[in-house]
């Protein structure tokens, strides 16, 4: 359900120094526009009861556009059978570890199951394991790690009225998944043998070990090969070469789908550290990437009323839920709409409240039975918008086939309009006299090839 006082408030809150999307008093429509429609001094002579009524609808369908029938972020069209949830700890100490449970930081995978299994069907099995990785071991993603770092100017007005520019570092989520997503499957297999060797054996396709060399690479996290890799061709000079078998090769099997949860656990890092747009959460459609340090409470550029914002940037498990909403649901946050005018999310502020993990005015990890629903309904586009395209790719080949090859029984071209519409059907030529034949073919008999058909 979702809750609009309207005898709540006046309330301030929004992203400093921007207008898109900031709540201020005159965002709702106050109902003391209808008590005193002209008595006060700061409600015009003109906020009737027609435009109260008119601003309570047009609160009413921004309600609907990011809340209960808000946009896809990914289309995925999941018809796999097994979901496996990797999270995996990659950390550059030994002061702690947040998987050990009884801390603040502590995350709770249990939890994090319970909410991934509100998002897809009843017949997916779903499996999240967790483990942690010493960075250091996989020098690839110590790299990628490095190399992500980037840096931006900042500019900040000051108390004395000024602005003052200073460079702020921020992890690229971009840089880090290309990188990563080669090494998903391994460390995910590694883990689940861990955990329970007879999964292992369902959701992965081994050779040998996983942690045994494969042929070119020292790193252990290199190992992942295509599926379609493992088939060698038998054509041409193929069958004359005898490949040397490799060993070591890792893809999921059929019916799995992996989406790995990278967390960066660092230490000894810049304390402002953060990743793009102001968040400690990078999602793709097939990988989240999270970041957690033991740093102080990071300000942020968003207030509430007279208050500054702040980060927790050693509390890692709503960021996990986000990203996980994200890539399995297709969740998009409910502050955020796609604008096909300016080509980018628009977002409103409004929406940032409420029981969902999302954003800098959230404090909860859990998902509402709203955006369940949501998540659900996801699932349902996707399947039918993807049958859809394929509906009318397969019927446009069939107009350009039937437009190049359809012939008359006698072998004479069918005339009419070069350019058809693809609207029109193929077998509509047989109802019309297009051809030199004296009649066209009966319409009994066309029929009785429509059905066949």
């Amino acid at each position: 359900f979702v809750v609009i006082d309207l005898s709540a408030g006046p309330c301030t809150y929004g992203k400093i120094e921007t207008e898109e999307g900031s709540v201020s008093p005159r965002t709702l429509p106050r109902i003391r526009s209808i008590l005193f429609p002209g008595g006060l001094a700061s409600v015009s002579n003109r906020a009737t009861h027609d435009n109260f009524m008119g601003h309570l609808a047009a609160l009413v369908a921004t309600t609907v556009e990011h809340v209960i029938a808000p946009d896809v972020r990914f289309e995925t069209v999941d018809l796999t059978t097994r979901l496996l949830i990797p999270i995996i700890i990659l950390q550059n100490h030994n002061r702690y570890n947040i998987m050990v449970k009884g801390h603040n930081y502590s995350i709770d995978i249990e939890a994090i199951e319970a909410e991934v299994k509100k998002l897809v069907h009843d017949d997916q099995e779903v499996v999240i394991i967790g483990g942690s990785h010493a960075l250091h071991h996989h020098e690839k993603l110590a790299i990628a790690v490095s190399k992500a770092m980037r840096g931006h100017s900042l500019q900040e007005t000051k108390r004395d009225g000024r602005f003052h520019v200073h460079t702020k570092t921020y992890l690229d989520g971009a840089i880090l998944k290309e990188e990563m997503e080669r090494s998903a499957d391994v460390l995910a297999a590694g883990l689940l043998e861990m955990a329970d060797p007879s999964l292992s054996n369902k959701f992965f396709l081994r050779q040998q070990h996983w942690m045994d060399e494969s042929e070119n690479s020292t790193d252990s996290v290199l190992k992942h090969k295509p599926l379609w890799a493992s088939y060698n061709s038998k054509v041409g000079k193929d069958k004359k070469k005898k490949k040397q078998k490799k060993k070591g090769d890792l893809h999921p099997t059929y019916g799995t789908r992996v989406i790995p949860v990278f967390v960066l656990s660092l230490a000894d890092v810049d304390p402002q550290l953060m990743m793009e747009d102001e968040s400690f959460v990078w999602t793709g459609n097939d990988v989240v990437i999270v970041l957690e340090h033991q740093s102080p409470n990071i300000p942020l550029s968003y207030v509430s009323e007279t208050e500054r914002r702040h980060a927790i940037p050693s509390q890692a498990q709503r960021h996990i839920v986000a990203g996980l909403a994200s890539a399995v649901g297709g969740l998009s946050a409910p502050y955020e709409k796609a604008s096909h005018v300016h080509e980018r999310p628009v977002v409103n502020w409004l929406w940032a409240a409420g029981c969902h993990p999302f954003g800098p005015f959230s404090n909860t990890s859990r998902i509402s039975q709203m955006l369940q629903d949501v998540a659900l309904r996801n699932t349902i586009y996707a399947r039918v918008d993807s049958a859809l395209r394929t509906i009318r790719d397969t019927s446009e080949a069939v107009q350009s086939f039937a437009a190049e090859y359809l012939k008359t029984p006698l072998g004479e071209p069918v005339k009419g309009k070069k350019n058809k519409s693809t609207t029109e059907l193929w077998l509509e030529k047989f109802y019309k006299k297009t051809t030199n034949l004296p009649e066209p073919f009966p319409h009994e008999l066309v029929e009785r090839l429509e059905k066949y058909l």
